[in-house]
């Protein structure tokens, strides 16, 4: 189907708009795919509705950036989130630069090992566990020993009891006296 002069014209002021081929063929009543036919056979006006549609992101751009500004500078009582996150995407979207550049500041390499803050025991090196032949019947129970350690002051005054308990783990834990 062919479209003539004036159905051209109002499809190109429409995207100038609107910045959507969907919109230009809706305001000159035919179909998108007509549209598409059409930049096929005429370069012209292929050229003139690519620089329609270039004009019409500039304008939605501009229009998401202006109601992003009305938010900024003269926030309503109840703001929409919806519409200024739509506002912002489309600014994102349409507006180059809008983001600001993206450097790259370093690169990171996968293999990355990680270093804990735990030392890990060189079991090669360890000492020779001694494996107690009757230890004592309060660490057999619970595998743990209380110790009571006596806090005093400078003067040498008592001021309390701490206890503390010791983990055994088949080791013999030497008791400073």
């Amino acid at each position: 189907m062919k479209i003539n002069g004036d159905q051209k014209e109002t499809a190109i002021e429409t995207i100038r708009i609107h910045g959507t081929m969907k919109a230009g063929a809706a305001a000159a009543g035919v179909s998108v795919r007509t549209l598409n036919e059409e930049m096929r056979r005429s370069a012209i006006f292929k050229r003139r509705v690519l620089e329609a549609r270039e004009e019409g992101k500039r304008n939605i751009a501009d229009n998401a950036i202006d109601r992003i500004k009305e938010y900024a500078f003269n926030p309503p009582m109840k703001t929409d989130r919806n519409v200024l996150t739509a506002a912002i995407a489309l600014a994102n979207a349409y507006e180059p630069g809008f983001r600001g550049t993206t450097t790259v500041q370093g690169k990171i390499d996968h293999d990355v090992r990680v270093i804990t803050a735990v030392p890990r025991p060189k079991y090669a090196e360890l000492p020779k566990v001694e494996v107690l032949d009757n230890p004592p019947e309060n660490m057999l129970k619970s595998g743990k020993r209380t110790k009571k350690i006596e806090i005093r002051d400078d003067n040498g005054e008592y001021i309390g009891t701490q206890t503390v308990e010791e983990a055994i783990e088949g080791e013999v834990i030497k008791e400073s006296e």
